[in-house]
């Protein structure tokens, strides 16, 4: 990824992140976010809590919540050492891939959370 290609996908990052935080965009981006979240987290999340209570292992949802929320600081932790990695490596393309990886890491919850604020904000 090039250098130029690198700094307008962050400047993208960065509207996005920022409509996120307004009353129309900002609700409509909270909407969709709480979809997605509701079929590709939620319905995981219930399903393996069920086969683990089946297995005789009793998980709250607050358990769940900390299991994924230690996950994604993995995810975060790995990207971090992935773009030192390379760096040390001169591989100056493959760092600025894994630093828009990175990027979209850390504004992943922040949109959520701009967006689920203007949502709730957005209706009376």
């Amino acid at each position: 990824m090039g250098q130029r290609a690198f700094i307008s996908l962050l400047i993208l990052l960065a509207v996005l992140v920022a409509l996120s935080a307004t009353s129309f965009p900002g609700a409509m981006i909270g909407f969709l976010f709480g979809i997605a979240i509701a079929f590709f987290v939620a319905g995981p999340a219930l399903l393996l809590g069920k086969v683990l209570e089946q297995a005789g292992m009793p998980v709250s949802g607050t358990a769940v919540l900390w299991a994924l929320g230690g996950l994604y600081a993995v995810l975060v932790l790995a990207a971090a050492v992935q773009i030192w990695r390379r760096l040390q490596r001169q591989e100056a393309d493959q760092a600025r891939l894994a630093g828009l990886r990175l990027a979209l890491l850390v504004a992943l919850p922040l949109i959520a959370w701009l967006s689920v604020n203007a949502m709730q904000n957005a209706w009376p």
